[in-house]
């Protein structure tokens, strides 16, 4: 008879925060170019002029100036949280940023499992701080 290895609680939270967040995300982010056609005054960037400009080949700054009047700048769904594309925004950062309450929720049960991993839990927080740093935009590429 097999015996079945098991999984330390602490893999299994990551896994679901994963897996969840990210599925909720990907809906965001199919719900966002509905709204965002539908109510195509209701955008940063009217997606019939974004479009356009896109399959004419120009660059992201010139799709920007031209439709947006400039890059509003990062998180910019901060700001315009009911509008097409920043309901779509908010879909795609929900999905870049979930590594952070998971790799949380990881060290926890790191922290509760027997033995206790202190090790393993401080990387977990460590990397989740290290996300949110860049998340936030103190480390920018050049």
């Amino acid at each position: 008879m097999e015996e079945k290895l098991k999984m330390p609680v602490s893999q299994k939270l990551y896994g679901e925060f994963i897996y969840w967040i990210t599925v909720v995300s990907a809906i965001i982010c199919m719900v966002g170019p509905v709204i965002a056609m539908l109510s195509v005054e209701n955008n940063v960037m009217n997606p019939h002029y974004f479009f356009a400009e896109i399959f004419a080949g120009k660059s992201a700054a010139e799709v920007w100036q031209t439709v947006g009047g400039g890059f509003p700048g990062g998180h910019f769904y901060l700001k315009h949280p009911f509008t097409g594309d920043g309901f779509t925004q908010f879909g795609l950062a929900l999905g870049c940023l979930c590594a952070i309450p998971a790799l949380i929720a990881a060290a926890i049960g790191y922290l509760r499992q027997k033995p206790k991993v202190y090790l393993y839990a401080c990387l977990c927080i460590w990397v989740a701080f290290m996300v949110a740093v860049s998340a936030v935009g103190f480390v920018k590429s050049h």
